[in-house]
């Protein structure tokens, strides 16, 4: 019960932080990357093996891509 309760307190400080951005776009910007980072985190929790591949996967294309600028 812990758990869920911290998560909606997360998420609702999330959005307060969004709607107190400069401009509406930020704050949607920032609503999506934090979706994004909990659906990954979901996904480790849920399947491990598949998605911590698929994660190492992006993270060395970035990291790889980052070196080449």
């Amino acid at each position: 019960m812990f758990l869920p309760i911290l998560a909606a307190t997360f998420y609702l400080f999330t959005f307060i932080a969004a709607f107190k951005m400069e401009t509406p776009l930020k704050g949607l910007l920032f609503i999506l990357a934090v979706a994004g980072i909990s659906a990954i985190l979901y996904l480790f929790i849920l399947f491990p093996g598949i998605s911590g591949v698929a994660v190492a996967l992006m993270l060395g294309a970035f990291i790889l891509r980052q070196g080449s600028r």
